[in-house]
Formats: C-alpha cells, sequence, structure tokens
C-alpha cells in the first residue's frame, strides 16, 4: 500500500461485531411484509431514504439504537412515477400524461430522407390519425357519460374535477317545400340567324424556297475589289469637281466684273467689243494665280471635312509609327532627286523625238502656266500650295486607302490618277514619272519628304533654274534642256544600275495578289479615267493641229 492512500482507522468496528439479522418464518414475513407496505409513494419515499440514509450504513455509535423489527423484510427502492417528488405532497394533474391514451414510445433515431417529414416536426404521428371528437380515458379513469368531455386547457385548471356538460344541438323538423316546383315562365322566342358550320382553318402556304444561288468566289472577291478602288476613286473624282467648279465659277464672276468695267469705259471712249474682250483675257491671265489659289483652298477644305479623322493625325503626316519606316539620309535625297532629274531628261528626249520627225510637241497646259507665271500669287500656287494640296489628296488619301491591295498596286494606280488629273498629254506623262517616286518616298519614308521632292521639283528644277535660264533667250533655253537631258538620262542610268536589282526585289515582295487589277473595272474609276483621258487627248489634238497645220 502506497503512503498517499488513505489509512483504516483503528476505532472503526470489524464487520464480524456488527448486529445480525434473525431468523424469520416466510409466511410470517409475507404477512408483515402486505401489512407494512406504505400506502402513499411519500411514505414509500420517506422509507426508503430511511433505509437507504448514511446513519443504516454505519455502525454502531456510543448511543444506543434500537433493534429492526424481524417481520419488516428489506424491500428494493420502486420508481416514482412521473410528477411525483419525494418529501412533496403529489400535485393534481389537469391534463392525462399521455394525452392520446398511450404512452409514448421511446425515440428511435432514423435516417433522414429528403421530403419526409421529421419526427416530432409535426407533433404526435398518432395525432393525425385521431378522429376529432373523440376522447380515449387513462386506463384507471372512470369513464364519461356520452355527450360529455373532461374540461381541457385553460379551464381544466378552474374546475378541477368537474366534466363541462355538452349540449346536442336540437334538429329543426322538417317542413316540406310550399312550391314543389319551381315557377313556370313564358318564354319569348327569339328570332336567331342561321350561321354557317365551322369550316377548318386552310394551313397558311408558304411561299415557295428558291435554293440559293452558289456564290463564286472569284465573282465575290472582284466585286470587293471594284468596290474597294472606287471608295477613293470616287473621292478624287468629287475633290477635281469641286476644284473645277470652284475655279470656273470664280473666273466667271472677275471676268463679268472686269467685263462690266471695261465695256462702260470703252462706251464713253468709242472703243469697240473685241477690244474689251482681248482685254479681259490679258486681265483673267493676272489673276489667275488668285484664282488658283482660292480653287485649291476650296477642294482642300473639301478634303478635310470628309477625311479629317485621318489627316488631322500625326500618322498621316510622318508615317504610322507602327509600320517600320527607313530614316530620310542625304545620300538617299540626292538619289530621289537624280530620279526626277531622269524624268525630266526623259521629257526633253521625248519631245526631241517628235522634232526629229518634223512635228512639235505642245502642251497646252504648260503653255498656260508659263504665261501666267509672272505674279507672286502663281508662284505661290506652284511651288508652294499646288505640291502640298496634291500630296495631301493623292498620296496621303488615295494612296493610303489602295495600301491594303498591296504596295505596287497602290503607287501604280495613285501616280496614274495623279497623271490623269494634270488633263495634258504631255504634262500627265512627266506627272506620271515623278508621281511614281513620290509614291514611293511617301510609302517608305512619309508624306512630308514627299512633299518637299515635289515643291523641290516645281518650284527649283521647273521654276528658279527655269527663269533664270530663259533670262539668256533661246540660247539659255537650250543650254538648260541639254544640261537636264544629259544630267537626267547620265542620273537615271546610275541609279538604275547601282539599285535596279533593289527595285527588282521590292517589286517581288510587294507585289498584290492575282486578280488585283481587276478593282481598275470599278464604275467611279472608269470615270475619272474616261472624264480626265477624254479631255486630255482632246485638249492635246486640238494644240497638235493648231501648232502643225
Amino acid at each position: 500500500m502506497s503512503t498517499n492512500e488513505p489509512q483504516p482507522s483503528s476505532d472503526a468496528p470489524s464487520p464480524d461485531s456488527w448486529p445480525q439479522r434473525p431468523a424469520v418464518d416466510p409466511q410470517t414475513q409475507q404477512s408483515s411484509s402486505s401489512s407494512v407496505e406504505p400506502s402513499t409513494p411519500s411514505a414509500q419515499s420517506a422509507h426508503t431514504e430511511s433505509e437507504l440514509s448514511p446513519q443504516s450504513e454505519s455502525g454502531p455509535s456510543s448511543q444506543s439504537q434500537p433493534s429492526r423489527p424481524s417481520a419488516q423484510p428489506y424491500t428494493p427502492p420502486q420508481p416514482l412515477p412521473q410528477g411525483v417528488y419525494p418529501g412533496y405532497p403529489p400535485q393534481p394533474q389537469s391534463q392525462p400524461p399521455y394525452p392520446y391514451g398511450q404512452p409514448a414510445q421511446p425515440y428511435q433515431s432514423q435516417p433522414y430522407r429528403y421530403g419526409q417529414p421529421q419526427p416530432g416536426q409535426y407533433g404526435h404521428p398518432e395525432a393525425r390519425y385521431q378522429p376529432a371528437g373523440q376522447y380515449q380515458p387513462q386506463p384507471g379513469q372512470a369513464t364519461q357519460p356520452a355527450g360529455q368531455y373532461p374540461p381541457s386547457g385553460q379551464y381544466a385548471n378552474q374546475y378541477p374535477g368537474q366534466t363541462a356538460p355538452y349540449q346536442q344541438p336540437q334538429s329543426q323538423p322538417y317542413q316540406p317545400n310550399p312550391y314543389p316546383y319551381p315557377p313556370q315562365y313564358p318564354q319569348t322566342a327569339y328570332p336567331y340567324q342561321q350561321y354557317q358550320p365551322y369550316q377548318p382553318y386552310q394551313p397558311y402556304q408558304p411561299y415557295p424556297q428558291y435554293a440559293a444561288r452558289p456564290v463564286d468566289p472569284v465573282v465575290a472577291r472582284r466585286r470587293a475589289l471594284r468596290k474597294a478602288v472606287g471608295r477613293p476613286a470616287g473621292l478624287t473624282l468629287a475633290y477635281q469637281g469641286v476644284f473645277t467648279g470652284a475655279s470656273f465659277v470664280c473666273g466667271l464672276v472677275l471676268g463679268l466684273v472686269m467685263g462690266l468695267g471695261r465695256s462702260g469705259a470703252g462706251h464713253m471712249s468709242g472703243s469697240t467689243f473685241d477690244q474689251t474682250m482681248q482685254d479681259v483675257a490679258q486681265q483673267t491671265v493676272q489673276w489667275m494665280g488668285v484664282l488658283s489659289l482660292v480653287s485649291v483652298a476650296v477642294g482642300f477644305l473639301f478634303m478635310l471635312l470628309m477625311r479629317h479623322r485621318v489627316i488631322l493625325t500625326r500618322a498621316f503626316w510622318l508615317g504610322d509609327p507602327r509600320e517600320p519606316h527607313a530614316p530620310m539620309r542625304p545620300a538617299w535625297f540626292a538619289v530621289f532627286v537624280a530620279l526626277i532629274l531622269g524624268v525630266q531628261g526623259l521629257s526633253i528626249l521625248l519631245q526631241l523625238a517628235f522634232s526629229a520627225i518634223g512635228l512639235s510637241l505642245v502642251s497646252p497646259t504648260s503653255e498656260s502656266i508659263d504665261e501666267s507665271a509672272v505674279t507672286i500669287s502663281m508662284w505661290l500656287y506652284i511651288g508652294l500650295f499646288g505640291p502640298i494640296v496634291e500630296e495631301v489628296v493623292f498620296r496621303g488619301v488615295l494612296m493610303k486607302e489602295l495600301k491594303p491591295l498591296g504596295k505596287n498596286f497602290a503607287i501604280l494606280t495613285s501616280s496614274l490618277m495623279f497623271a490623269l488629273f494634270h488633263d495634258d498629254v504631255v504634262q500627265g506623262l512627266f506627272a506620271f514619272g515623278c508621281g511614281l517616286v513620290f509614291a514611293f518616298v511617301a510609302m517608305e519614308y512619309s508624306l512630308i519628304w514627299s512633299i518637299a521632292l515635289h515643291i523641290f521639283n516645281n518650284a527649283v528644277l521647273s521654276g528658279v533654274l527655269g527663269e533664270f535660264a530663259a533670262g539668256f533667250g533661246e540660247t539659255g533655253n537650250m543650254i538648260y534642256a541639254v544640261c537636264l537631258l544629259v544630267i537626267g538620262i547620265g542620273a537615271l542610268i546610275a541609279v538604275l544600275v547601282k539599285y535596279g536589282w533593289g527595285l527588282k526585289q521590292y517589286r517581288l515582295a510587294n507585289r498584290s495578289m492575282p486578280g488585283t487589277y481587276w478593282g481598275w473595272t470599278s464604275g467611279l474609276f472608269l470615270t475619272f479615267v474616261i472624264l480626265n483621258g477624254g479631255y486630255a487627248l482632246l485638249s492635246f489634238v486640238t494644240a497638235m493641229i493648231s501648232a502643225n497645220g
């Protein structure tokens, strides 16, 4: 035994010294047990508590205790009824412990299934099947007479032990209907229209479904190409119409004003009508620069109105930053100038070829420009504002809208329309060659550099140097033409020898898909070509007949 365990006391009596229960006869024990059985639960609980008290288990004390009666055997404690507590009087029950007449069954857990009510969710399961108005008495309880029910609810505590009589409703004696039959009223027969029998609805007959015509992909692509070319070509045609219309209206107004002034002065001086018209024509030539500036300004405003979202951007003038562009270097700029000189040399060579066969190659537009290039307004139009607007229209708008169809196609188409725009065969050939150079520069570098080359050609080569040579008379013009021919042809040959292979590779790398040139069959493009080409041929033939006739 360990030291931590409690040690038995030496003063406690041993089990052998405890008093022994005397022997009792079984018959006497049975009679005694029946006579001493407690009549009430309280007495039984008190007796049970006295037997289970700690004093009965302890040994003999210093005081003398009475001995147990021999006729009272030991009985085990019995369970107490529900609602009965030891030491308290029994409470009257207002309702039976089991309202349905049967003791409650112990709860047994059952697995829950979806869609089934849980036990206790809607009360006792047997309550749903209890007929209304029936009362089941408890075992040992007197039955109530028919028609009477024990009080329940809040009236059970107010009237304990009493029953409320239930009065059956008195049934009324049967009284026969004094009118065995409903009254009969006279009915008026109304005439009615005889309707036609129902006709079944005729089902809707749908329109005949025609089989969809198969679309030829080649035809569809050609239609798309004509649309892609016709849109920018129509815009360019509209620009030329606005430009020509503004020039015509301004010239007409200026001619009327000057004619009215000259006619009034001539009437007082006695001048003739022919002399008046000649004076008006001379004044018109002097005002040609102003008319050209007004016309090109109106045309540019029209183009700005139609494409302001494109023109008013940095990418339009300096190139799209998302696309690679080569920086312009002085050496490359000199190469492009040499190409323009080569085009000038080819134009002079063509004129010499016509002179060799006895024909004079006449350019009506060049002659009118030479006659009117005597004012500052005309110089501004030829050398500055004209090149800027033409590059915006033909290289900025037209060529960039045709670029998705291929670079080669865009360069060639814009150059052709630029040549036809001049309405002159000789000047148109020169404009076509220069247009190829301008378009290549605008495509690979930026629009700014093509404008610079265009201004250099118009203002320097054809303007300043040409007027300087014309100051020396016919000899000066001849020397200047020979220099352009030699330098231009030589420069062109040198560029083609050095960069011809590169130009060929560029052409092969940027060629368009087969069939792209079907876009030239667009109605608007053909209209532009026919109008401008027809006018150029007509003016050229007229000038050639008048010069060589």
